[in-house]
């Protein structure tokens, strides 16, 4: 009896002081966003007077020393429209002559001076969106998981202008509430945090800053109050395509399929439709992925189908949700653990499998080389705070 008290000891105590240590740091911040009083130019210049209005600038490093203040002043305000909520900060730097303001392309983190916004729409303190933009201009964004994951398959429709001065950089930021998913109310109040990165110090700081030794990232994030009276905006997209394409191929006589030079014209579409504030619905009709990225060359010896990553664009995007088996922060999943991958979206539209039975050695065979996609259409997005639902059907 004295051992199995010594061992539940052992095991409630250091719970006990984890959540303890957990407490004293969530300690909730607070934002305030301030409704515009007229146009903002985008130019990323602070000139407008909505941002006169009292910032945010209490950051914490989270490297390379945990805990203390950030070496440099920033100052950040959030300010919204009918249409569009927006982010502009002014970057001090006592030397702004080793800013590194270089250009990647878009989605491609480099090693710069960079700013994130984040965000939880939901206030549900598991999901949400970031976007970064680095003192060049470059753009970064993505989806927020499982309260600390992220995918940056998801490209939204937003704007970032910034501007280079003497006492540092600026910038400001413009992003569309129909690019954002969240729930019609009054009174709203997001989840928000902020990052600002300095390559030369090889510093980073956060609003909220998450201590290492912690987990979680959403559910520590700030309340941003002052979003009153916005409503979810009708969501609706459609992005149509026509391609001409020319092949030219080497006459073989024994081929029995050789059509000689081939002209062929593809019409196509992908269209993107909110159903209210909580579900997405993408379509693609007859697409066309030549611009994908070509996949690596594999010498597959094995009896398993080489797995290659998803790269076509209708795919990518939400296809977290369609992820099994990851848990929350603490979840086992992040060390060295590959991700179940109970549905591998690379079998739709791939070329045909198997081979013809030994009867027909002697035929012809013409095999093409991916099966075509005729139409498809995806379902995404939450039926409450707790259950998110994906649906996807294709047609080939």
């Amino acid at each position: 009896m004295k051992k199995l008290f010594i061992f539940i000891l052992l095991i409630i105590i250091p719970v006990l002081l984890t959540a303890s240590s957990k407490k004293n740091s969530d300690k909730v911040k607070f934002a305030k966003a301030f409704k515009a009083s007229g146009l903002i130019q985008l130019d990323g210049y602070l000139n407008e007077t909505h941002w006169q209005n009292p910032a945010i600038n209490d950051f914490t490093q989270k490297d390379p020393v945990e805990g203390k203040p950030a070496t440099e002043k920033t100052e950040v305000w959030v300010t919204y429209d009918e249409q569009a909520v927006y982010v502009a900060a002014k970057l001090y730097d006592s030397h702004p002559e080793q800013i590194d303001a270089s250009l990647s392309r878009r989605d491609s983190w480099i090693d710069s001076d960079w700013f994130f916004f984040y965000v939880d729409p939901y206030n549900d303190k598991k999901t949400g969106y970031y976007f970064g933009v680095n003192a060049g201009g470059s753009l970064i964004d993505g989806v927020l998981f499982n309260d600390s994951w992220n995918d940056d398959s998801w490209d939204g429709i937003w704007e970032a202008k910034t501007a280079l001065e003497d006492d540092g950089w600026s910038f400001e930021m413009r992003i569309p509430f129909n690019q954002l998913r969240f729930q019609e109310s009054d009174h709203m109040k997001w989840g928000i945090n902020f990052e600002r990165q300095i390559k030369r110090n090889k510093e980073s700081s956060y609003y909220v800053m998450v201590p290492k030794s912690e987990s979680g990232f959403v559910s520590r994030f700030a309340e941003l109050e002052g979003l009153d009276g916005i409503k979810p905006k009708q969501r609706f997209e459609v992005l149509p395509y026509v391609v001409q394409k020319a092949q030219y191929l080497d006459h073989d006589s024994d081929d029995a399929f050789y059509k000689s030079n081939q002209y062929k014209t593809a019409v196509g579409a992908d269209l993107k439709f909110g159903l209210g504030s909580n579900l997405t619905l993408d379509a693609t009709i007859n697409p066309d992925f030549g611009q994908v990225e070509v996949d690596p060359a594999v010498v597959n010896l094995s009896a398993f189908e080489t797995y290659f990553d998803e790269k076509r664009p209708f795919f990518i995007e939400g296809s977290n949700i369609f992820l099994y088996g990851i848990g929350g922060a603490n979840n086992n999943w992040g060390f060295n653990f590959g991700w179940p991958t109970m549905f591998y979206s690379r079998r739709i539209g791939r070329s045909p499998q198997g081979d013809l039975l030994d009867e027909y050695d002697d035929y012809s065979v013409d095999s093409p080389n991916e099966t075509r996609i005729l139409g498809a259409a995806k379902l995404t997005g939450k039926l409450n705070e707790t259950t998110s639902i994906g649906a996807i059907s294709a047609l080939t």
